[in-house]
Parts: C-alpha cells; sequence; structure tokens
C-alpha cells in the first residue's frame, strides 16, 4: 500500500513539473512548436540559405550563399478583384483592365507605387528580390526553375507566351508546340503550385519587388535578408508572364522598370515579416 501511494505521488510530481515547465515557456516558443500561425491566402516560408543568382547572365553571378529569415508570402498574385476592394477603401482610381482580364486574374497596369500602396493598406510589403528567388527556387534546393532543373518544355506548368500568342504577335518568338490555355492571363492558381504551394512564380505577369536594381549589387550583398542598394533609378521585378518566352523561366532572371511603368504583363504579389523562423 505505502509503495502504491508512493508511486502515485511521484506520478503526480511529473505531471505538475511539466505543467510548470510549459508555464514558463514564451508565447513564441510555444507557437514555434506548434508551427508558424496561418493567414489566409499566404504561405508560411520557412526560412534557410541557398544559392542566390547565376552564371547564365552577367547581372545573375556571382552565385552566392544567402541565408533568410522565414517569411510570409501571397499563394498567388494580387487579383483585379482585390485590388479593386483596396481602390473603394481608399478612394483611390482604379487601374484600367482590359476585357480579357477578369476579378480572379492578376491585377495589371499595375506601378510600383501603386503595388506598394496596396501592400502597405493590406498590412503587408513587396517581397524583396531575395525573397523572391528563394521562395520561387524552393529553398536550399536551388531549383533553376520553380518546378525543378527542368524547364518543362511541352507541359503545362505556367502561363507564358505560347502558340496562341502569334494570335496577336504573329513575328513573336514563343515557346513552340506549348499551349497553356490562354492568350493573355490567366485566373490565378491555374497552373500546379511549387513546392511550397505557391501559383504563377514563372508566368501570368512580372512582379515588382521591393529593391532598387544593381547589375553589380550581388558583388557586394550582404549575406543574410539583403534588400537591395539604398538607392537606384528603377525597381527588380521578378517571373516571367504571358507574353514571355523560355529565357524569363529561369527563377534567377533579373528584370527592372522605372517606378512609374505600367504595362498589361505587370502585376505584383505580397509578402509579410514573421516573428518566428522554422529552418
Amino acid at each position: 500500500m505505502k509503495k502504491k501511494l508512493l508511486f502515485l505521488l511521484f506520478i503526480l510530481f511529473f505531471i505538475s513539473s511539466c505543467s510548470l515547465k510549459n508555464a514558463f515557456l514564451s508565447d513564441e516558443k510555444i507557437v514555434s512548436q506548434q508551427g508558424p500561425p496561418k493567414i489566409e491566402g499566404m504561405i508560411f516560408i520557412p526560412g534557410g540559405t541557398f544559392k542566390m543568382g547565376s552564371n547564365k547572365k552577367k547581372n545573375e553571378y556571382p552565385i552566392h550563399s544567402v541565408k533568410i529569415s522565414g517569411f510570409y508570402m501571397d499563394k498567388h498574385e494580387v487579383t483585379v478583384g482585390k485590388y479593386h476592394q483596396f481602390c473603394i477603401a481608399t478612394r483611390r482610381k482604379m487601374p484600367n483592365q482590359p476585357k480579357w482580364n477578369n476579378d480572379n486574374h492578376p491585377i495589371i497596369n499595375i506601378t510600383w507605387y501603386d503595388a506598394q500602396a496596396y501592400a502597405k493598406w493590406s498590412g503587408k510589403r513587396l517581397p524583396t528580390e531575395a525573397e523572391w528567388e528563394y521562395a520561387a527556387r524552393g529553398n536550399n534546393r536551388s531549383f533553376y526553375y520553380t518546378h525543378g532543373n527542368s524547364s518543362h518544355r511541352g507541359k503545362n506548368y505556367g502561363n507564358i507566351a505560347d502558340e496562341s500568342f502569334h494570335q496577336i504577335k504573329a513575328q513573336f518568338p514563343v515557346v513552340e508546340k506549348y499551349y497553356d490555355g490562354y492568350v493573355y492571363t490567366a485566373p490565378v492558381e491555374s497552373y500546379p503550385a511549387n513546392i511550397f504551394g505557391l501559383h504563377d512564380m514563372e508566368g501570368n505577369v512580372l512582379e515588382w519587388c521591393s529593391d532598387w536594381y544593381s547589375s553589380k549589387y550581388y558583388k557586394a550583398s550582404p549575406n543574410i535578408d539583403p534588400k537591395g542598394p539604398a538607392k537606384g533609378r528603377y525597381k527588380i521585378m521578378r517571373g516571367a508572364s504571358w507574353n514571355r518566352g523560355f529565357r524569363y523561366l529561369r527563377a534567377t532572371f533579373r528584370t527592372w522598370y522605372p517606378q512609374k511603368a505600367s504595362y498589361e504583363f505587370l502585376g505584383f504579389r505580397c509578402a509579410r515579416d514573421s516573428s518566428i523562423s522554422i529552418k
């Protein structure tokens, strides 16, 4: 009887000790154990280190190691419908949209200033160039394309300049024998997501990033969460678009436009900081 009583006391002491230990864990520690909190329409991108850049083009090298903290990224590009809600709420003029661009298609004719304003209004921000490439390349796997190291010839992975594009640009170079189902933009999430669950990282529209552009930035870039040069003339854009072919499909491809530029192939998605970083 005495042995049973001692055993019961030991069990009670062990349970109470565990409860007391958990009570003193910080909220962030508990959240980390449970996983990152979910944010509607966004994907948590766990932090990690990857090789940024390539030897394919002068402004893409040198290849360098970059460490990225965990952050959130929109699952898909901001749509016409979502941006219209922003315009109504802020009494901002809605940019003209062609007839073929519907509410569930990515918003286009957007300047960098427009994208920045929407991001701020929604409690988010524009992704950095490094975050964008890290998310597109699949963490430390460093894929050259968003689905691996193949250019997916003949596969339906994105909305790019396919054979149907010749309907509007007869002599324009396209991806031969490829049909993505749309001449112009496609509804978001029309194609398979990448390894993180992000859609259209290599198609539909080019996406504004927060960084200033510099062709020589990689030579002096910090190796932890780089945010681009302190100043510049142009803003970085990443990804491919419905009127661009294979040359733009590399996740490492860098292009740039003036902040006031707005075209039918320019859009954006947002990012958001995270208080935790799962490696």
